[in-house]
């Protein structure tokens, strides 16, 4: 987590045939200010 408890880098996978088909790793803070996110619980 980075300041404020805001998300640094946010992972996203694409999953197509049960494979992995393409990996999103955005870190520009303003894209990742437009996500809407939901935190899983350990």
């Amino acid at each position: 987590m980075g300041p404020g408890g805001r998300p640094r880098v946010v992972f996203g996978f694409r999953i197509k045939g049960g494979k992995i088909v393409e990996i999103d790793v955005p870190a520009d803070p303003t894209r990742l200010r437009r996500l809407d996110l939901v935190f899983l619980k350990d």
